[in-house]
């Protein structure tokens, strides 16, 4: 699967204005577009839950909350008496709490969800006009259970309901509307509740909120749009955003075909000049570009940029450069011996290894495992006679090649020229090669 990593941030191309900041306005879109879905899991409450008039008909449920501003609970929850203060220091710290923008007014920041059981089916009510009574609401029903086959096929059809809350921002109480999709099947997803109360584990509630962010900008008569998710998990933005800028055009790019947005913090170049995507306001409205100057080599993850700076090690904890190959084309391989495609993939990579001379071309496998020697002894085992890195699964590092690369799925390739420019990712095998024999043959 190819992926792209859009940086053709185009609408400042052949434009004097380009050297300068930008603010996009953003609007709502219903659904997930060109992002991957998503959503979260409402575990069971630790605290009591104050609710009433559940229907008769239910023969049995549960019911747990989910904050749509944790800031604000986790603070109304301190100031009752709820949590402790070591307790809430803890919690601020984790959620970069600033309680001089809270209220000490009760905010009712959180919507009851019910799930349970009724005539052999599944059964949610979301209290939408948060007033916790279940009597008034609509009565969700699910076919369960069902296989990760069905579940897939049905996602989209599920139903979607419009929940009212309250939300503190700015020293004003505000009453907001959110869309959310509630879901009751967790598909392959391994998990299980640590509490002692059965009923509760009985029970997986899953909850999305389909929004996303779209902008548009002319420059020059040229339409453009920009794209804005915030994982849907959560009603708010302003971090762990993704970014598609692209002109406008029947093909777009998609994150369920492995193409790959920006995050907050993400460096583009367009035409010899670095822009910075600073920022997204709290409710995706606005999102922050700002200019940073010329660079006539931009570094990036995708086809025409260079290399990214990186730290990596090989087996024998050697370090890894690119420069200890130079007038080369290199060849990254990122695989794990926990990985069937990885594995299976492997042959391919014999017969790409013997098939390119050695002083012109150069293979090195990184290796994103739990246990070196396994790893070692893998390949000792498999006759794999080239050059292997080794990224820990264990121990996070920004710095390392899988996540300066932002490499989420494997096998993955990337192909690298003598000037550490990036001419090729995950591209097609038979593709690869016919790439190589006409980069190699005109050395």
């Amino acid at each position: 699967m190819k992926r792209f990593y859009y940086l053709i941030l185009i609408l400042l191309i052949g434009c004097s204005e380009s050297k300068t900041d930008f603010v996009v306005k953003l609007n709502s879109q219903d659904g997930y577009g060109i992002f991957m879905p998503g959503n979260t899991i409402l575990w069971p409450s630790q605290d009591s839950i104050f609710y009433r008039n559940v229907p008769k008909d239910i023969d049995e449920y549960v019911v747990r909350s989910f904050m749509l501003q944790p800031a604000q609970y986790y603070w109304n929850k301190y100031l009752d008496g709820s949590i402790k203060k070591e307790q809430f220091e803890n919690i601020a710290k984790y959620y970069n709490i600033d309680t001089t923008k809270l209220t000490n007014k009760s905010v009712d920041c959180e919507v009851l969800f019910l799930i349970g059981t009724k005539a052999n089916k599944r059964v949610i009510i979301v209290d939408s006009d948060n007033d916790e009574d279940f009597g008034n609401e609509k009565i969700l029903e699910y076919i369960y259970p069902l296989t990760n086959e069905r579940q897939k096929e049905i996602d989209n059809t599920l139903p979607i309901i419009s929940v009212q809350y309250d939300y503190f921002e700015n020293n004003q109480l505000m009453t907001k509307v959110i869309k959310v999709k509630p879901s009751p099947y967790k598909g392959s997803l391994g998990i299980t509740f640590n509490t002692n109360n059965e009923i509760e584990k009985k029970y997986f509630l899953f909850a999305s909120f389909p929004e996303y962010k779209k902008g548009y900008i002319d420059l020059n008569g040229m339409g453009f749009e920009i794209f804005v998710s915030n994982g849907f998990s959560r009603v708010y933005y302003a971090s762990h955003v993704s970014v598609f800028i692209t002109p406008k055009s029947d093909s777009l790019p998609s994150e369920l075909n492995g193409d790959i947005p920006y995050q907050i913090g993400d460096v583009f170049n367009v035409k010899g000049y670095d822009y910075l995507i600073d920022s997204v306001t709290n409710w995706g409205d606005k999102i922050f570009i700002k200019y940073l100057g010329e660079n006539t080599m931009p570094v990036g993850i995708t086809e025409g940029y260079y290399m990214p700076k990186f730290e990596a090690k090989h087996l024998d904890n050697s370090i890894f450069e690119l420069t200890q190959h130079p007038d080369k084309y290199i060849l990254l391989d990122f695989w794990g011996t926990w990985c069937n495609p990885c594995i299976k993939f492997i042959p391919e990579l014999k017969k790409i290894n013997s098939e390119y001379p050695h002083d012109k071309f150069v293979l090195v496998s990184v290796a994103y495992d739990s246990d070196a020697k396994k790893v070692s002894d893998f390949i000792d085992k498999e006759n794999m006679d080239w050059e292997h890195l080794f990224i820990s699964q264990n121990q996070a590092d920004k710095n390392s090649l899988v996540e300066k690369l932002k490499i989420s799925s494997y096998p993955s390739t990337i192909l690298i020229d003598p000037n550490g420019k990036i001419i090729a990712r995950n591209l097609d095998i038979e593709k690869l090669k016919e790439l190589l024999n006409e980069k190699i043959n005109a050395l």
